[in-house]
């Protein structure tokens, strides 16, 4: 993999998660003032990138070879980031499916709708980190295309006065819209936690994700203001219904919005390939089971209740930051391990 497509996967994979739930939990806490929390959510997330890039650059060839050794430390890493992983699946099963079910197809079941997805995103996977690269540069300029596309459009709907009084909301809620921010767009990159490159090209991935959802961000709250922007479950689509290009141009909505459809598709690859090579497993057959049954379980006891969605919703980015600081600070303690035994060794 070149620098170029990694910094391209990584964009990516850092916006997988702001199809709806994202964009709402920044949107909900910082009201019209999470413009705000997003320029400190990057200032914060380029902090924890530095960790990341550190520890990422320390893990010698592959994953697996890298805790190859059955010690407590080794296997209690692998086991946190499968974890990750099949959360991380979970996750994005939830937020596609939800999308699908509110916006095109309500009355089919999710392992319905999402299974030929599914299917694709782990058919890429086993193909390895390569060939996913090489798709996800082919969907990074289309996705580049679309996005300019609906900021162009979008322009005109975008009124001052919904931004005025700046900063209304209390520290409290500018910190929780920070953190979520922060760590929506930085969980991500464990999934591409051996593919080592500086921490210049890392900045350089999640400054563009900082810019697109900063932008999306500031056209949401220009449109809709902040107590209307809280009222919708995917709040990017719904200011997309705006559009109309010449009065006769409308209803793109759904074209504009596959961007995001490319960020969960390539995250979903991703994570399916991490899957296999934490288990270790030659048969392919694992993982389809695997992401079939969490997909089965969204489809049948998750989004068919609504209640149960919210709560996920409202409770994932602790979860996900629980996440982040245990499997960080396990490979830095494996890092600092590593690096005593180096010099007692000398």
């Amino acid at each position: 993999m070149t620098e170029t497509q990694n910094l391209q996967s990584k964009f990516l994979i850092s916006r997988s998660l702001f199809l709806g739930a994202g964009v709402s939990l920044v949107l909900t806490a910082g009201e019209k003032d999470a413009w705000i929390a997003c320029i400190l959510g990057f200032i914060l997330g380029s902090l924890i990138l530095f960790i990341y890039t550190k520890l990422s650059n320390s893990i010698e060839g592959s994953i697996h070879n890298y805790l190859i050794k059955k010690t407590p430390l080794n296997l209690l890493i692998r086991l946190s980031l499968l974890l990750f992983y099949l959360a991380f699946v979970f996750l994005l099963f939830i937020v596609f499916a939800t999308f699908i079910y509110a916006y095109y197809l309500p009355f089919t079941k999710a392992i319905v709708s999402c299974a030929p997805f599914l299917f694709l995103a782990i058919y890429l996977g086993n193909k390895g980190t390569l060939a996913i690269s090489r798709v996800a540069q082919i969907l990074f300029w289309i996705a580049l295309v679309a996005i300019s596309i609906k900021v162009v459009a979008i322009v005109p709907y975008i009124k001052t006065e919904n931004f005025l009084p700046i900063y209304t909301i209390s520290h409290s809620k500018l910190f929780i819209s920070t953190m979520n921010y922060a760590i929506l767009t930085t969980a991500p990159y464990l999934l591409m936690l051996e593919d080592k490159c500086s921490y210049k090209t890392n900045l350089k991935s999640y400054f563009l994700t900082f810019l697109v959802i900063f932008i999306m961000i500031f056209y949401i709250t220009g449109c809709f203001g902040s107590n209307l922007e809280k009222t919708f479950s995917y709040p990017e689509f719904t200011v997309l219904r705006l559009i109309n290009y010449f009065n006769f141009i409308q209803n793109i909505e759904s074209f504009l919005a596959i961007n995001w459809v490319f960020d969960i598709f390539i995250a979903l690859s991703y994570a399916s390939k991490k899957i296999k090579d934490i288990c270790h497993y030659k048969n392919n057959i694992f993982t389809y089971i695997i992401l079939f049954i969490l997909l089965f379980i969204v489809g049948n006891f998750v989004i068919s209740d609504y209640k149960v969605t919210v709560t996920i919703f409202q409770n994932f980015v602790p979860i996900l930051l629980i996440f982040l600081i245990t499997i960080l600070s396990l490979l830095g303690i494996k890092k600092g391990i590593k690096s005593i035994s180096t010099v007692k060794y000398k």
